[in-house]
C-alpha cells in the first residue's frame, strides 16, 4: 500500500514564505492559508476533529450533605476507596463541619465511572460512600465503610502530565516531551493550597522556562506564594538564563490588569530555564552551558542524558477562601515561554491558547490540528520517545488507515481521538503504549 503523494518541496518553500515574513517586533506575520497547508501536511493525522478541545478531563461540581455527629473536619473526594485501596488518590478536599451543605469541584478523568467521598473526623478516621460521576447531589446514607482508617497514612494526590512542544508557532515533531512536568493540587488549610511540581523531562534544544497562572485569581488575591524548604528549581542560575522570565520572584503578576497593580492575574515562577533545573553538577563557562536533553532517550550518548525528576512544592495562601473549593487542575494554566525570533512565546494549553500571560505578541495561529500542549489525566503517563510521534493515522491511497507511534493500539489510539474527540478517551493508558517507544 502506498500513502498519498505529498509534494515536499511545495511545502518547505510555504513554509520559508510563511515563517521568513516573521519580523522582530512582537507581531507575528504570516500567510495564513499558507500556514494551514504546511500544518495540514506535517501533522501526523489526516482529518482531525474541528471541534477538538483536546481536553481527557473536566471539572464537576458535586453538593454534599454532611453527616450530624460524626466530629467532621474535612470531605475529601477520591478516585478509588481510601479506606481499601493503596492506589486511592484524593481529587479534592474541602474544610466542613457537621449538617453542613458543601459544593466542592473536582477534575474528573473521561474515563471515570465511580468517585468516593470520605467524611474525616477528628481522629483520622474515615467515613466513605461512593458515587457516580453524573451525580449532582451526594449524601453518606448509603455508606460503603463507616469509621475506618485508610489503608495509607498519606493517601496519594491526584497529578496530571503535562506534555509540550517547543515549536510554536511553527508545528512539532509531536513527540510531546519537549518539556514534560506532573502537577498536583492539594488543599491544606482553609485559604492554603499546596501545588506540587514535578520536572520529569527536557527533550528541547533551546532554552524553555515555565509558570502556572491561577485562572481568575488576581495578584492581590494571594497573600503568599512560598516555596517549601525555601527549595526551587532557580538555585544558582546563570544570569543569562534570565531572558524568558526577566526576575526569580515566585509571585509573579500577569498582564491582563489593565494597568492596575495587583489587578493581573496571579503567576507563579516554576523555573527559569528547564535544561539549568534538571540538570546534574553543570559547568558554566562565560554563563553559558551545554544544553542536553533529559530523561527522552536510553542512550547516554551526547546530547542525551538520564538523571531523577526534579520536584518542587509550592504553597499558596490566599487572602480569602472564598472560591478555593473550586479550585481544580482546570483552573490552572502551566505553560512554557520560548523564543522565537525576537519575541518571548508562551506555549498555553487549549483552552488558554490565547492568554498571552506575561508578554504581548499578535499572532493568528490555530489550535484546531494537533496542538503544542496536552494535559493527560495522570501521573503515570508514558510521554513518548525522543523522535517517536505520540500518534501517526493517515489514509493510504487505497483508504486504509496506517497507524505507527507511541499510541497506535487500534480502538485506543491518539490518532482516534484526534480525528474524533469522542473516541478512545482511554488512549493515554499504559496498556496501550508501544513499549519501545515510551519513556
Amino acid at each position: 500500500m502506498k500513502m498519498k503523494n505529498f509534494n515536499q518541496s511545495v511545502f518547505v518553500i510555504a513554509a520559508v514564505m510563511v515563517f521568513g515574513t516573521i519580523s522582530c517586533s512582537k507581531e507575528i506575520d504570516f500567510d495564513k492559508e499558507k500556514y494551514t497547508k504546511y500544518r495540514k501536511y506535517v501533522s501526523p493525522v489526516d482529518s482531525v476533529d474541528q471541534t477538538h478541545t483536546w481536553q481527557l478531563a473536566t471539572s464537576r461540581s458535586y453538593q454534599f450533605t454532611v453527616n450530624v455527629n460524626v466530629g467532621t473536619q474535612r470531605l475529601e473526594v477520591y478516585s478509588e476507596n481510601p479506606v481499601t485501596s493503596t492506589e486511592a488518590e484524593m481529587m479534592g478536599r474541602a474544610f466542613v463541619k457537621d449538617g453542613q451543605q458543601v459544593t466542592l469541584s473536582v477534575s474528573v478523568p473521561s474515563i471515570a465511572t465511580i468517585l468516593y467521598a470520605a467524611l474525616v473526623d477528628n481522629d483520622g478516621t474515615y467515613t466513605v460512600t461512593s458515587f457516580s460521576p453524573s451525580e449532582r447531589y451526594v449524601d453518606f446514607s448509603d455508606l460503603i465503610a463507616k469509621k475506618e482508617e485508610p489503608r495509607l497514612a498519606s493517601p496519594k494526590i491526584m497529578t496530571y502530565t503535562y506534555c509540550y512542544e517547543e515549536n510554536y508557532p511553527e508545528p512539532g515533531d509531536y513527540d510531546f516531551n519537549d518539556l514534560v512536568m506532573r502537577i498536583g493540587l492539594e488543599r491544606t488549610g482553609q485559604r492554603q493550597v499546596d501545588i506540587h511540581v514535578a520536572l520529569a523531562a527536557v527533550g528541547a534544544s533551546g532554552q524553555i522556562a515555565g509558570a502556572l497562572r491561577l485562572v481568575g485569581y488576581r495578584y492581590m488575591d494571594i497573600e503568599s506564594v512560598v516555596a517549601k524548604d525555601g527549595k526551587t528549581l532557580n538555585v544558582n542560575v546563570p544570569k543569562l538564563s534570565y531572558g524568558l522570565i526577566l526576575k526569580d520572584d515566585i509571585l509573579q503578576e500577569g498582564r491582563n490588569g489593565n494597568g492596575k497593580k495587583g489587578y493581573g492575574e496571579a503567576v507563579i515562577n516554576l523555573f527559569l530555564d528547564a535544561h539549568w533545573a534538571m540538570g546534574d553538577d553543570i559547568e558554566t563557562i562565560n554563563d553559558e552551558f551545554t544544553r542536553k536533553k533529559y530523561n527522552v532517550m536510553r542512550s547516554f550518548s551526547d546530547p542525551y542524558d538520564q538523571t531523577y525528576v526534579k520536584t518542587v512544592d509550592f504553597t499558596v495562601t490566599f487572602k480569602s477562601e472564598s472560591g478555593l473549593n473550586n479550585l481544580t487542575q482546570e483552573m490552572i494554566d502551566p505553560f512554557i515561554i520560548t523564543y522565537y525570533m525576537a519575541n518571548r512565546i508562551e506555549t498555553h494549553l487549549d483552552e488558554y491558547k490565547k492568554a498571552q500571560t506575561l508578554y504581548n505578541y499578535e499572532d493568528n495561529v490555530d489550535f484546531k490540528d494537533i496542538p503544542w500542549a496536552l494535559r493527560i489525566p495522570t501521573r503515570y503517563f508514558k510521554y513518548p520517545l525522543e523522535g517517536c510521534q505520540i500518534g501517526f493515522r493517515k489514509r493510504t491511497e487505497e483508504g486504509t488507515a496506517a497507524m505507527f507511534g507511541a499510541y497506535m493500539t487500534l480502538g485506543h489510539s491518539f490518532g482516534e481521538w484526534a480525528e474524533d474527540h469522542r473516541n478512545c478517551l482511554d488512549w493515554y493508558l499504559e496498556e496501550y503504549a508501544t513499549a519501545n517507544q515510551v519513556w
